[in-house]
């Protein structure tokens, strides 16, 4: 089942991806980390992708985060897949699970919740 997050941020978004790359229960689930810079490094973009393996579902999950401030202020947002079972998808909670573990780290820098699954 596919659960999608976005939030608005006070950090840069190289500043949140450290953070999330430096958390202890996160380290070992990065599969993937990219970080751009355009306009003179005003602009920055991070991209993480996660995965997880959940008992309650038997299967991994993914967690792709997309950190950018293209528009001026950073907004982080979080996809997460694959994290269903059987002919209708169920997930069980590990979708959402999963998206507040980097939401945990951030909770005292996001500034507002846009959308949350």
């Amino acid at each position: 089942m596919k659960k999608y997050s976005e939030y608005k941020l006070r950090l840069t978004p190289f500043e949140a991806a450290t953070r999330l790359t430096e958390a202890a229960d996160l380290k070992d689930l990065l599969v993937f980390q990219d970080y751009k810079l355009a306009e003179n490094q005003y602009k920055q973009m991070s991209i993480l992708v996660l995965e997880k393996f959940y008992f309650r579902t038997s299967s991994s999950a993914s967690l792709t985060v997309i950190l950018e401030n293209f528009d001026g202020e950073t907004i982080m947002k979080c996809i997460s897949a694959g994290n269903g079972e059987g002919l209708f998808n169920i997930g069980w909670g590990s979708g959402k699970n999963f998206i507040n573990s980097v939401r945990y780290p951030l909770e005292g820098y996001i500034l507002e919740v846009i959308h949350e699954d």
